[in-house]
């Protein structure tokens, strides 16, 4: 009688997925399991397949060939049977009532997507000695809207790894069935994003609570080492696409158009990184020629990078409260 799936994409993640399943496994209310194995090179694989043959619950689907996250999600979401359905990743983990809160929630609201803010945690962490990822504040419920979801994607708004797209609501099944919404497989960064954009555009309803037992191990990394150009050019298409969408206020388009100079200027900074390693002079002048906002944000980081000042907070999360706090 499971009300609820998880479903989590997992490639090389031998080391953890077997604690994230577990943790899924765990929960007190039933749940069913998706896993999908997008090609992993790892043992994976064969960690699964021993868990799928103790739990009937669980159920462990392997890609041919790898396809990314979009991918995997998608194929897990066609598997989906329960009303609702939730994602969880390979290498994060959950509290055991943290599913029965959301479905607690799910009883008496409207919404088609119920958000627990995250508790992120960094390696040898205990979840109590964790930080919440939007707000340090106490939340209640707040019902968020498709401008508002937008904003507090941009960092001038919340602050660096702050922004909602982190955050993994469990969504009904029915809404996303009745608008054909599945994620963008050409997209391997921000396609969370995307999709709850898109979500909210089609008229989903989204509802943001304090932390249900959601815990993500911090992944410390500089953006331009970790992320290829390309996957940055796709966020940019994204903020593009929801722009002439439909569905889309004036309030949420002005959102959208702040959120794609911030991408526009990531992009920028990425090309010139490109530019220089390459030797490529012409084309690491031509960033400059992008509109004033852009270059000079460029000319800013710039300025930060001689004098090595990090572009971004690179600190053990200092000044926020623990969540045992919030």
């Amino acid at each position: 009688m499971e009300k609820a799936t998880l479903v989590i994409p997992c490639y090389n993640a031998g080391a953890t997925i077997v604690k994230a399943v577990e943790s899924a496994l765990a929960q007190t209310v039933p749940v069913r399991i998706i896993v999908i194995d997008d090609c992993s090179a790892d043992n994976s694989s064969e960690r699964l397949t021993a868990l799928a043959a103790q739990h009937p619950q669980l159920t462990v689907r392997r890609h041919a060939r790898n396809g990314g996250p979009g991918a995997a999600r998608n194929t897990g979401l066609r598997m989906v049977e329960t009303a609702w359905v939730a994602g969880l990743d390979a290498d994060d983990f959950l509290l055991p009532g943290r599913m029965a809160k959301l479905l607690e929630h799910a009883e008496r609201s409207d919404a088609d997507f119920i958000a627990d803010d995250i508790i992120r945690i960094w390696p040898g962490q205990r979840p109590e000695e964790g930080f919440r990822v939007w707000r340090d504040e106490t939340l209640g419920t707040v019902r968020i809207d498709l401008a508002r979801f937008v904003r507090e994607n941009t960092l001038r708004h919340v602050g660096f790894r702050r922004e909602l797209g982190y955050l993994k609501p469990m969504m009904r099944t029915a809404f996303l069935f009745k608008h054909g919404l599945s994620f963008r497989e050409d997209m391997r960064l921000s396609e969370d994003y995307d999709f709850y954009a898109r979500s909210l555009a089609a008229g989903a309803k989204l509802d943001v609570i304090d932390p249900c037992g959601y815990i993500a191990l911090n992944r410390a990394g500089s953006l331009s080492k970790d992320i290829p150009t390309k996957a940055m050019q796709k966020v940019l298409d994204s903020d593009l696409a929801l722009l002439t969408g439909p569905g889309v206020s004036s309030e949420a388009r002005s959102a959208l158009r702040e959120h794609l100079t911030q991408t526009q200027i990531d992009l920028a900074w990425m090309k010139l990184i490109d530019a220089v390693r390459a030797r490529n002079l012409v084309a690491a002048l031509k960033i400059f020629a992008s509109p004033l906002v852009v270059s000079t944000s460029i000319i800013v980081r710039l300025g930060k990078h001689c004098l090595k000042i990090p572009l971004y907070p690179q600190g053990r999360d200092e000044g926020r409260d623990t969540a045992a706090k919030a």
